[in-house]
């Protein structure tokens, strides 16, 4: 047979690598996809402080590399504190602890930080695709809501998150998917995903060409899966047709409330 030489201890090792990236692919990107909207509204603020502050998160964790982003919160932020104190906060937490004797669940730090990572670079990538949907909306759309007296949070809620996210929802699908890739970077910092998971493997079993074509296959199978689930969702989107308004100077609707 073709796979007669994964042996079980290796693929339930592999198994495991595989949820947890399933796992850290989904929370990342839910987290990601709300911080992202939170940025892309906070730089259409009237308030100058506060897009600014918006403009500096987004340029920051957009332009350094997701594999820097990664090293820099599992080994250089605990480095910075004393050894006491960071065995205390990042490794021996007792909030921590805590949780995992209700929940059953063991995530150690390095865990948590791969997946801070990982959110703060992809939300960068859905702030601007987000102000940049918002800017697609048409103006007299806002305007009728603003007449019939919706507040600024019903207009938010009801027109310009939804209309701003189906028009740049493909962009949107494309950097989750490219954010589930990404996930193969926490093997750098000994998270046990997929990849780590085949590397591991691959020093127990010497089989490199065949854990590595493994891991090929199954970082295309998700792809494929997440771009359907991708698609199911934007199906699901209202498809109203929609007059397309140019955007105002600082992104067509202002989050005056924000």
């Amino acid at each position: 047979m073709i796979f007669d030489w994964l042996a079980a201890e290796t693929a339930a090792l592999l198994w495991r690598g595989l949820l947890l990236t399933v796992g850290l692919t989904a929370v990342t990107s839910l987290l990601a996809l709300a911080a992202g909207v939170a940025a892309g509204t906070a730089r259409l603020s009237r308030r100058r402080w506060l897009r600014w502050l918006a403009a500096a998160y987004v340029e920051v964790h957009r332009n350094v590399p997701a594999l820097v982003l990664i090293v820099f919160w599992a080994f250089a932020l605990p480095n910075v504190f004393p050894a006491g104190v960071r065995r205390t906060l990042f490794f021996d937490n007792g909030i921590v602890y805590g949780l995992q004797q209700i929940t059953g669940f063991s995530v150690p730090y390095y865990v948590l930080a791969a997946g801070l990572a990982l959110t703060l670079n992809t939300s960068a990538y859905l702030a601007e695709l987000f102000r940049a949907g918002v800017g697609t909306i048409a103006q007299e759309h806002l305007d009728a809501a603003r007449s019939l007296g919706a507040s600024q949070g019903a207009v938010f809620w009801q027109i310009v998150l939804p209309q701003g996210l189906r028009a740049v929802f493909p962009a949107v699908a494309t950097r989750l998917i490219h954010n589930m890739k990404n996930t193969a970077l926490a093997a750098f910092v000994s998270t046990p995903e997929f990849f780590h998971s085949a590397q591991t493997a691959i020093t127990r079993s010497f089989r490199a060409v065949e854990l590595l074509l493994l891991a090929a296959g199954v970082y295309l199978a998700l792809s494929f899966l997440f771009s359907s689930l991708l698609g199911w969702l934007e199906g699901r989107l209202d498809r109203r047709p929609r007059r397309a308004a140019a955007p105002q100077p600082a992104g067509g609707w202002q989050a005056g409330h924000v």
